[in-house]
């Protein structure tokens, strides 16, 4: 039992301890201007979904580069739960954190008048944003996903799963996660049963045009790119050393890396 609580705590660390620490101070200003509206040349607004324990303040530097382009741009923080009393993001169910984002994009078209939406998101954020486009009676209000190292066949935690498999844990750790400490840790990682669900093929819906990118250097989303690309007609598969070569850039610092910010904005423009 104990080294299944060694694992769970191991698995812990390896998500939170790669990303920014959460920040309570409302959003920049280049988000939530709920009396925007899209124009011509950008018709869809872009909402943004920070990856697991961090905030929209992950969005700081892009949100602004994209509200001077004329886009709409959105975020929240989802996912707060009451294994950290409520102060961390990301750490919750992810279904339900899936739930919060789904109300959060009503209400972007409600006040924008906008029918589709872009997603940009990073991580759990990037699982959560193809789960929502699986689903049939919402996928058509998704026009673009720009994702950042998704988890799309979960993680391996940097082998923590692999581990807790060999040594038989595996079963115990994840109820360790889920139930004392970090449910979404529990839902990404590699096999579990979000993720299989997520997974039934095809993973790319018809009508939503899919970006994904993943850095080489990621040690949360293992392996890299293996954990992210989706092998599916149509969709672009991209690591960030294939735009420059040689750069270096973590899990973490992905959405404020300046390559990646380029990179974000061409996909949304094409």
């Amino acid at each position: 039992m104990r080294s299944s609580w060694i694992l769970a705590f191991a698995a812990v660390v390896t998500m939170a301890g790669h990303t920014a620490a959460v920040n309570a101070q409302p959003p920049a200003p280049a988000m939530n201007d709920w009396d925007c509206r899209p124009s011509a040349a950008h018709p869809r607004p872009v909402v943004l979904l920070h990856g697991i324990t961090d905030s929209t303040h992950e969005w700081d530097a892009l949100a602004p580069r994209l509200a001077e382009a004329g886009y709409c741009v959105f975020a929240l923080d989802y996912g707060k739960d009451e294994r950290t009393l409520f102060q961390v993001n990301g750490f919750g169910p992810v279904r339900r954190s899936a739930t919060e984002v789904d109300a959060f994009i009503e209400a972007v078209r409600t006040r924008t008048g906008a029918t589709q939406v872009d997603l940009v998101a990073h991580s759990e954020g990037a699982a959560i944003a193809l789960s929502l486009a699986e689903q049939v009676e919402r996928g058509d209000r998704i026009h673009t996903e720009v994702l950042l190292a998704p988890p799309t066949f979960g993680t391996t935690l940097s082998g923590v799963v692999e581990v807790a498999e060999r040594s038989g844990v595996r079963g115990v750790t994840d109820a360790v996660l889920s139930n004392a400490m970090c449910p979404a840790c529990a839902d990404l990682e590699a096999g579990s049963p979000f993720i299989t669900e997520l997974d039934r093929a095809p993973i790319a819906v018809a009508g939503v045009r899919y970006h994904v990118l993943a850095t080489r250097d990621d040690t949360v989303v293992t392996p890299p790119g293996t954990a992210s690309f989706i092998p599916e007609v149509g969709v672009d598969n991209v690591f960030v050393q294939d735009l420059a070569p040689g750069h270096v850039v973590d899990h973490a610092t992905l959405p404020r890396d300046p390559v990646v910010m380029g990179w974000i904005t061409a996909a949304l423009d094409r």
